[in-house]
């Protein structure tokens, strides 16, 4: 018998659940990746073929305090991570977990969980691990078109998977493994990966990464204020009010978005502006 092209393509592709994934999830001190910090990444290595599983557990020192109303989420405290190492001391053990490049990601509305490594990557000035990453927000939806929500929790409930919601970075990862496993038993059209990252939403830490950006020259300026650590006045918006006094602090991108951190003179807090809807900008001479 002559197999067709395709048939013999198929053969050598690699089959989804006997591919080594990593699932991950982190716990954070808020849900904006420009100011709040993680504090628990947790992750678990695994193939959907075998119950073999390698994972990967760490609480994080944030360097700023947790909001009582985000521990009452996860329940993680400012007690809780004294002594425990800062991000730049945990992604180091974290890149060697994930390994190789071409290991695929698995996250549970990816985004949110990319744009804050890929932020902790740049704030310890160390280059973003370059695997794909599949949310599984829309594979469940694909799957269990029944359910009300896709919350990763209402999930693992309704599959009778979970009877505590837990909120930590590990539990949530091994129940996005199960939950991943489930939906592949329902979707036999991805029995091979690469039809797989075909029909995801695949993401990547280095569309969030402000790793090697480079602006149009207009900004030339602020870049040299950010060096010399120099305070700017900007009028921002659309229709642009009152002059405010920034000092820049770090240029930063989100996916296709570039921003600029700073410490806001007018109000007295560190914000985040973004660089196209700067009007226009003066360095101030200090």
């Amino acid at each position: 018998m002559i197999l067709t092209n395709r048939v013999q393509y198929k053969i050598k592709m690699q089959k989804t659940k006997q591919t080594t994934m990593i699932a991950f999830d982190l716990e954070t001190t808020g849900i904006s990746s420009f100011v709040d910090r993680i504090v628990d990444i947790g992750a678990v290595q695994f193939r959907a073929a075998d119950s073999s599983i390698v994972t990967f557990e760490q609480l994080v020192d944030p360097q700023q305090n947790i909001p009582p109303v985000v521990t009452a989420i996860h329940g993680i405290t400012d007690e809780d991570v004294v002594g425990q190492p800062i991000i730049a001391e945990v992604l180091p053990a974290f890149d060697k977990f994930i390994g190789a490049g071409d290991t695929v990601l698995v996250a549970h509305n990816a985004p949110f969980d990319c744009s804050f490594l890929a932020a902790a990557y740049t704030a310890s000035d160390r280059r973003p691990p370059s695997n794909r990453i599949i949310c599984s927000l829309g594979l469940f939806r694909l799957a269990f078109p029944q359910f009300e929500n896709y919350k990763l929790e209402t999930i693992g409930r309704k599959l009778g998977l979970i009877n505590n919601e837990e909120h930590r970075g590990l539990a949530d990862s091994l129940l996005l493994m199960r939950c991943l496993t489930v939906a592949l038993e329902s979707l036999p059209q991805f029995e091979y990966l690469d039809d797989l990252i075909a029909a995801s939403n695949v993401y990547h830490f280095t569309d969030y990464s402000s790793i090697d950006i480079t602006l149009s020259p207009e900004f030339d300026e602020l870049k040299l204020a950010i060096e010399g650590e120099r305070t700017i006045e900007i009028r921002y918006g659309e229709y642009p009010g009152p002059p405010r006094l920034i000092t820049p602090k770090k240029i930063l991108r989100q996916n296709k978005g570039y921003y600029v951190r700073a410490h806001c003179h007018n109000d007295d807090v560190e914000k985040t502006f973004r660089l196209d809807r700067i009007a226009s900008y003066t360095v101030v001479q200090s």
